[in-house]
């Protein structure tokens, strides 16, 4: 008799227990692990679609005979170049901020971290469209 007394004292808890879990759970949640399909061209939303157009535009690498305004582009467009990581893009920006349009890669070469080397290897990939006013 007390066998039986003990399993059925058990089957009680663990009855109740899933009751109340059951009670308290919140009535809109997923079951953990759930997954929800959605249609391959939804897009991102967000600033999460910024950050993938972002680095779209990162990893797609220049076509043959593209080039890229250094007078005009931003530091995600500079990252493509060779030879120029996010910091010297970073600094590509800040100094034509602060100093106005390149104009040349005679004036680029002021730049800190912009050498010789660096410039010719960039010659093919730049091109600048803004003018440099003259000097009074």
């Amino acid at each position: 008799m007390d066998d039986r007394r003990a399993a059925l004292l058990l089957a009680l808890l663990a009855l109740t227990g899933a009751g109340a879990r059951y009670a308290l759970a919140p009535e809109s949640a997923a079951a953990p692990g759930d997954v929800r399909l959605v249609a391959v061209d939804t897009p991102p939303r967000g600033r999460l679609r910024d950050t993938a157009r972002a680095a779209a535009r990162l990893a797609r690498p220049l076509l043959p005979g593209e080039r890229i305004d250094l007078d005009r582009a931003d530091v995600t467009e500079i990252t493509r170049l060779p030879r120029v990581g996010p910091a010297m893009a970073q600094r590509i920006v800040a100094w034509r901020e602060q100093h106005g349009l390149f104009g040349s890669l005679a004036r680029f070469d002021s730049v800190s971290g912009v050498g010789p080397r660096l410039l010719e290897a960039l010659r093919p990939y730049v091109m600048f469209s803004g003018v440099i006013p003259p000097a009074p």
